[in-house]
């Protein structure tokens, strides 16, 4: 359409690249059959994606190759390579491992494009496996910890919280697929958009239980639970999430319904199994922190259960900085 005009048609525009620039022309245009060939039709939309993706994917493509190792490296450390996942050019942040960059994007292709071998390579390498102790010297030539000196201490997702809480009390579903969970009560509004209740909604039903990333979530009307833990808002792009310490976040970890729930319920598994307060109170650490506790812990925390129940004591758990944060 010529300058947009509806009523104005031009020719035909076959699939191609900017010819600005050098060297960028596809090379796929496609035969009757869908199949990539030297010349021929534009073909249907679904080859045209298909051939694109495969010419995107194209071992003569670094910036593919880059683009994928620099978000997984984003994904363990909490920040890439590449500090804008989202652009690599030159509006875009520099490389602080350029060469890292380059030789992992290598090993990738070499590989046959394997993202476990990826993360595999990553999570055994010194770097990875540096503890996030502080060092002074370190700080004063790199306080931002941009050439990772240490490891960043990171807190979990908000995906992650709901769902560690639900395996831990017991209660995750872990089926694969399937229609989304709607963990809402939702009714007719005064316009389109429908009124949602999180308050209402039965916290003991199934829907509550499945993986957070099979949540119906509604654009105009996020989930305060998880919006207060960071999860990005869907209606908008997010190259990478925020990172925030608040006030909101401990009072959702004490307070949300279905949480409060899960440290019932956990209670519960733990009380089924042991008797005793101090065994009841190990419990506890090994499922919701992983570790044994302390003697002076045990004893701290039998008195806190003994005056405020075991459930109460679940949910000081679950709120520490252990389990929130990936240390």
């Amino acid at each position: 359409m010529r300058r947009g005009e509806i009523g104005s048609p031009g020719g035909e525009v076959d699939p191609g690249t900017l010819n600005c620039i050098e060297d960028a022309a596809l090379a796929f245009e496609l035969d009757g059959a869908g199949n990539a060939a030297a010349a021929g039709g534009v073909g249907d939309e679904g080859n045209r994606r298909a051939a694109l993706a495969r010419w995107l994917s194209d071992p003569a493509n670094a910036l593919a190759w880059r683009s994928i190792v620099n978000r997984v490296w984003h994904y363990h450390f909490g920040r890439g390579i590449v500090d804008t996942p989202n652009d690599f050019g030159l509006m875009g942040g520099a490389p602080s491992h350029p060469h890292l960059l380059d030789w992992l994007a290598i090993r990738l292709l070499e590989g046959g494009g394997s993202l476990k071998e990826l993360h595999r390579r990553i999570v055994t390498s010194a770097v990875y496996r540096q503890a996030k102790r502080y060092d002074s010297p370190f700080a004063k030539i790199d306080a931002d910890n941009r050439f990772l000196w240490r490891m960043n201490r990171r807190r979990l997702e908000a995906e992650s919280i709901r769902d560690a809480a639900l395996q831990i009390a017991g209660k995750l579903v872990s089926r694969i697929g399937g229609p989304s969970a709607r963990p809402f009560v939702q009714s007719k509004g005064v316009h389109v958009t429908p009124v949602v209740d999180y308050n209402s909604f039965d916290v003991d039903h199934p829907d509550n239980y499945r993986r957070s990333i099979y949540r119906f979530i509604f654009r105009t009307v996020p989930e305060p639970f998880m919006e207060a833990l960071d999860c990005p808002d869907s209606s908008q792009l997010a190259a990478k999430r925020g990172e925030s310490l608040t006030a909101l976040q401990a009072l959702g970890l004490l307070n949300d319904r279905l949480l409060v729930r899960l440290h019932e319920h956990v209670a519960a598994r733990i009380e089924r199994r042991h008797s005793d307060p101090g065994a009841r109170v190990e419990a506890a650490y090994r499922l919701i922190l992983g570790r044994w506790a302390t003697a002076s812990e045990v004893r701290a925390l039998v008195e806190f259960a003994r005056r405020h129940g075991l459930a109460n004591a679940c949910r000081v758990l679950f709120n520490s900085n252990e389990f929130v944060f990936v240390d």
